[in-house]
C-alpha cells in the first residue's frame, strides 16, 4: 500500500510541478497595443432559448475596441422563445456588423448550429462564445485572435464563472474596465463554489497540456481558431453522432502542437453564469464527460492516469494516516497542497499571488476548503466516467 501510494504521489506531485510551470506563464501587464489595421473577424454566437442573456452578451461583443472589421454571426437553433426577435431588434442598431442566421431543423447538440455558422462566416478568424457568457474586457476580441494574426490555427482561451451575476452581467462597463463579476454579495452555494473551483482545475489541466505540445481540449466559452483549420479537420464529421465534443473533440483531434497558442490573461477571459444548482451542473458535466471515449489514446492515458493517482493519493493516503507511517504521508500531503494553492494562485482566478486568501473569499473558498474541494474531485469524476456512458441528448 506504501509503494502504491508513493507512486501516486510522485504523479501528483510531477502533474502540479508541471501545472505551475505551464498552465498560467506570467503575463507582460506592459505588453504594447498593437495599432496597425488587423484583419476581419467573425465571432460566432449559437443561442436556444436564450432571451434572458443573448441581448447582454450581444452587447458585449458588439463594443469590442478592434483595429479592424468584425462581424457577428448569431445563429438560432431552432429557439421557442423570442430570442430570435430580441437579435432581430439589435441588428438594426448594429450598424451592419450583426446577422442573423437560422439553419432550421438541427440534430442533439448544437453542432450543426455552429458548423452553419461557421461555413457562412465571411472571414477566416474565428472567434467562438456562448450566449450566455460575457468578455471580461472590450479588449478581448483584440488580445484573443492576436495569435492568430501572428500565424496560429488554434486559441485556447479561459471561460471564468462569474462571482456574481449582478455586475458581471450589467450594462456595458467603463472603456478598458475588466468586469470580474464580484461586486454585490457572492454567492454562498456550495455547487457554485465547486463550479468555479472545478473550472479552474479543468483549465490548468488542459492549457497545462497545450503549453507541453499536446492539446486535448479547449472551451467553446472562449475558442479561437482559423475557418481553413476547421474546414480541413472536416468540421465535426468524425463525431456528428455525439451532441457533445464541438471544442474538446474537434481540438484534440486536430490541433497541432506548433499551430496551437493558450491565452489566459485577464482581458483575454469570458465569464459565465453559474448553473444554480446540482441537476443542471451535473447534466452540463456529465454531457461534456459523455465525449471522453472518443479522446485520442494518449489523451486518455495522460488524463487517466492523473485521475487514477489522484484518486489513489487520498483513500490510499488516508489509511496511511493512521499507521506509523503517518508522518510521511502527513508531509506528502502537505508538499502536494502547496503545489496545489501555487497553481490556483498563478490561475489569476483567485486574485494576486500576495492576496490569495482574499482571492479565495471572492470565489467562496478558503485554504480550508480548497483541500476539500479538491479531494472530492476523486468521486467526482468517478461519478462522471459512470454517468458519462449515458447518452447525452439535450442542446
Amino acid at each position: 500500500m506504501l509503494t502504491v501510494f508513493l507512486l501516486a504521489a510522485a504523479t501528483q506531485v510531477s502533474f502540479w510541478g508541471v501545472c505551475n510551470r505551464y498552465a498560467f506563464p506570467t503575463q507582460d501587464k506592459n505588453t504594447p497595443e498593437e495599432t496597425s489595421p488587423f484583419p476581419p473577424v467573425s465571432v460566432i454566437v449559437c443561442f436556444r432559448n436564450e432571451a434572458r442573456h443573448i441581448k447582454k452578451c450581444l452587447y458585449g461583443i458588439l463594443e469590442q475596441k478592434y483595429a479592424g472589421d468584425f462581424e457577428v454571426v448569431a445563429v438560432d437553433d431552432n429557439s421557442t422563445d423570442n430570442s430570435a426577435a430580441i437579435v432581430e431588434e439589435f441588428i438594426k442598431k448594429a450598424g451592419g456588423r450583426l446577422r442573423l442566421l437560422q439553419p432550421g431543423t438541427t440534430r442533439p447538440g448544437k453542432k450543426d448550429a455552429l458548423a452553419f455558422g461557421i461555413n457562412n462566416a465571411r472571414y477566416e478568424h474565428i472567434l467562438l462564445t456562448d450566449a450566455d457568457c460575457l468578455p471580461r474586457s472590450n479588449r478581448w476580441l483584440s488580445t484573443m485572435t492576436r495569435p492568430l494574426r501572428e500565424g496560429a490555427e488554434v486559441v485556447l482561451g479561459v471561460g471564468e464563472y462569474a462571482q456574481n451575476d449582478r455586475e458581471a452581467f450589467s450594462p456595458s462597463p467603463s472603456p478598458g474596465e475588466i468586469r470580474n463579476g464580484s461586486g454585490g454579495k457572492t454567492s454562498n452555494s456550495t455547487v457554485d463554489h465547486f463550479q468555479r473551483f472545478e473550472a479552474i482545475y479543468v483549465a490548468i489541466k488542459y492549457l497545462s497540456f497545450a503549453q507541453m505540445g499536446l492539446p486535448y481540449m479547449g472551451v467553446g466559452r472562449n475558442l479561437a481558431y482559423q475557418k481553413s483549420f476547421f474546414q480541413r479537420s472536416g468540421g465535426f464529421a468524425d463525431h456528428t453522432d455525439l451532441p457533445g465534443g464541438d471544442d474538446d473533440l474537434l481540438v484534440g483531434g486536430n490541433a497541432e502542437a506548433g499551430k496551437t497558442v493558450c491565452v489566459t490573461e485577464a482581458r483575454s477571459r469570458t465569464l459565465s453564469r453559474l448553473s444554480g444548482s446540482w441537476s443542471v451542473f451535473m447534466r452540463q458535466r456529465m454531457r461534456h464527460q459523455s465525449v471522453g471515449f472518443r479522446y485520442q489514446p494518449v489523451h486518455q492515458l495522460a488524463l487517466g492516469l492523473i485521475a487514477l493517482s489522484h484518486g489513489l493519493f487520498f483513500l490510499l493516503g488516508l489509511f496511511l494516516l493512521f499507521s506509523s507511517w503517518w508522518t510521511l504521508a502527513l508531509l506528502i500531503y502537505a508538499v502536494r497542497f502547496v503545489l496545489v494553492l501555487i497553481a490556483f494562485r498563478k490561475s489569476g482566478l483567485l486574485g494576486d499571488v500576495a492576496g490569495a486568501e482574499k482571492g479565495l473569499k471572492e470565489q467562496g473558498m478558503t485554504v480550508w476548503t480548497l483541500p476539500i474541494f479538491d479531494a472530492m474531485l476523486a468521486p467526482w469524476y468517478l461519478f462522471l466516467a459512470v454517468a458519462g456512458t449515458l447518452p447525452a441528448k439535450k442542446w
